[in-house]
């Protein structure tokens, strides 16, 4: 059985994360810009970008120990 380096395996799931809500915040702004949204946009942006980032902890957390997580 591999030893796993939960230290790479922690770095690679935060920046995921990051990416990901980059991504949710460039894609409320352009929605935004677009006048689709009519809304506070750094409120709606910055709320977006944190969900986005929770939801890819959360699924991190959930694989780190996943027999702890899902019990077939």
């Amino acid at each position: 059985m591999a030893k796993k380096d939960w230290k790479a395996y922690w770095k690679f799931m935060f920046t995921k994360a990051f990416r990901t809500g980059l991504q949710s915040g460039i894609g409320i702004f352009l929605s935004s810009s677009a006048g689709i949204l009519d809304a506070d946009l750094m409120q709606v942006i910055l709320s977006s970008m944190a969900v986005s980032f929770l939801t890819v902890i959360q699924h991190a957390l959930e694989q780190y120990k996943p027999a702890q997580t899902f019990d077939a």
